[in-house]
């Protein structure tokens, strides 16, 4: 048995599509179909991150999870600006705390305010 803080971040990397191609023709939005970020979208997350996007971390992708900023269980897509670079420690903290962040195809901007995610989730059952 386990709690639903731990639920979550087990789904969260969990192998559970429109897609959108890059330039390559690397899937970089994934959208519902597929849970995890294709290997063309790790790559676009890492270029723009660089490393853990947790407010003063610097630990290297290689590190890192790629996180649903928007959780993927409550119907957050797998794309660039609902993904976000988190080393294990931070990606612990954001699931514990329920905190939130801001992505664009250039930044990550986390919301450390406790329980904020939980404010801007719509759950499935309730829509």
């Amino acid at each position: 048995m386990i709690d639903p803080t731990t639920a979550r971040q087990l789904a969260c990397d969990a192998d559970l599509i429109p897609v959108v191609l890059g330039s390559r023709s690397e899937p970089l939005n994934v959208g519902r179909h597929k849970r995890l970020v294709t290997a063309g979208l790790r790559t676009a997350v890492i270029i723009r991150d660089r490393h853990c996007t947790f407010p003063g971390c610097d630990r290297p992708p290689q590190w890192c999870h790629a996180h649903h900023i928007h959780p993927w269980w409550a119907g957050g897509h797998t794309t660039l600006t609902n993904t976000a670079l988190l080393c294990p420690r931070h990606h612990t903290i954001v699931h514990r705390d329920n905190l939130t962040a801001h992505a664009t195809n250039h930044t990550v901007t986390w919301d450390l305010t406790p329980g904020r995610m939980t404010h801007h989730i719509t759950h499935p059952r309730a829509a």
